[in-house]
Parts: C-alpha cells; structure tokens; sequence
C-alpha cells in the first residue's frame, strides 16, 4: 500500500470518528433543546418534520419518520395536548385527518433555544472560506442521501420481518 493510500485511510478513519461523535453530540444538542421546550427530544425532531414538510396525515408522517402508525399516533396524542399540533380534516378529501402545526406555539417553545444557537453558528461559518463551505456541503449533502438510503434499508428489513 503507498504512502498515499495509508494517508487516505488515516483520514477516512477520522473522518468516521469525527462523524460518530458529531451524531452522538447532535443527539444530545437536541435533547437539550427539546428539554428546555418540556419536549422529549423525539417528539422535537416530529416537529421539524412538520416545519419542513407542512401538514400531512399521520401515515405520511409515519413514512418520514419511520415510526409504526401506533407511535404516531401517541406522539400526536402528546402533541396536541402540549398545544403543539392540531388534527383537521383534509379539505380535499374528508376521510382523511392531517395533523397541522401551530407553528407560534412551536416558535414560543423551541425558537428561544435555536435564536441563541444561530448567532454561534453563524460566527462558526465565518472562519471558512466559500470554497471550504461547498465541500462542507457537498459532504452534507451526500451524508444525508447515504442516510435516507440507510433508513430506507432498515425499515424495509424490519417491515418484512412483521408480514
């Protein structure tokens, strides 16, 4: 094996590491968030699903979530007696319910946590230049396509071991 190759290996060794470590810490980061909230750190994760993607049925975010329609269904429950989340009737088709966010009661719990981060983060991504931001996203972006890739493994595994 040549130098370079031992080099790359070393590197690639680090960056796995670097990555465990940041998963780990991102973990408890939001745990922290969602405790300050009085959310439980999964319960605060459910709630950007539903800032990014908008009101949805509970199977749809089941799907994003990975959870059994069970779990949603509880953690809808909690929601919506934290005043996080109300169920509606889809306008569209009245068979359906959606869970709809409120988004000021989401913003009144949670922002106060993420308004004193993104001023850090923002001193954080002075200290690179452009051209290292692109690599730092290129990296993210391929990440979150191996993860999503990931998830998808996964839950269809455990999926087939419960037919």
């Amino acid at each position: 094996m040549g130098k370079k190759n031992i080099g790359r290996n070393a590197k690639v060794d680090q960056i796995q590491e670097l990555t465990k470590e940041f998963s780990t810490l991102t973990v408890v980061m939001h745990q922290s968030i969602a405790h300050a909230a009085g959310l439980a750190a999964t319960d605060h994760k459910y709630i950007d699903l539903l800032l990014k993607h908008g009101s949805m049925t509970a199977g749809r975010l089941s799907e994003l979530s990975g959870l059994s329609t069970g779990s949603v269904t509880g953690m809808i429950d909690r929601l919506e007696r934290e005043g996080l989340v109300r169920r509606e009737r889809d306008p569209v088709d009245r068979r359906k319910v959606v869970v709809v966010l409120n988004r000021e009661v989401a913003f009144q719990r949670i922002g106060p946590a993420f308004r004193d981060m993104m001023a850090d983060v923002e001193k954080l991504y002075d200290e690179f230049t452009v051209s290292e931001l692109d690599t730092v996203q290129k990296y993210l972006e391929a990440v979150i396509a191996f993860t999503k890739k990931q998830i998808a493994g996964l839950n269809e595994k455990r999926s087939s071991k419960q037919l």
